[in-house]
């Protein structure tokens, strides 16, 4: 009947969302640390609705420099947020 199976495929499609997320998370705890807690949870929140690419690019587009006590330029963020969802 495929039960198993599309059990299967939904465990291994949620593992890999969770895993994305966490380590989206764990970056933006990491780029933003000198920046303050208000701006981890502004950070954590773009990610948890599902903003940070969209966010990245804009930032990139708009040609954003890298801010002080920050550890990457937009651009490395976007890239290495792009290899995370992959």
């Amino acid at each position: 009947d495929g039960g198993e199976a599309t059990l299967a495929f939904r465990n291994a499609q949620l593992a890999s969302l969770l895993t994305s997320i966490g380590l989206q998370l764990i970056f933006v705890v990491g780029q933003n640390r000198k920046k303050g807690l208000l701006r981890i949870l502004k950070e954590s929140l773009i990610v948890l609705i599902g903003a940070k690419a969209p966010t990245d690019a804009f930032r990139v587009a708009m040609g954003a420099e890298q801010e002080k006590d920050t550890e990457v330029d937009p651009m490395m963020e976007m890239t290495a947020n792009k290899c995370i969802e992959l």
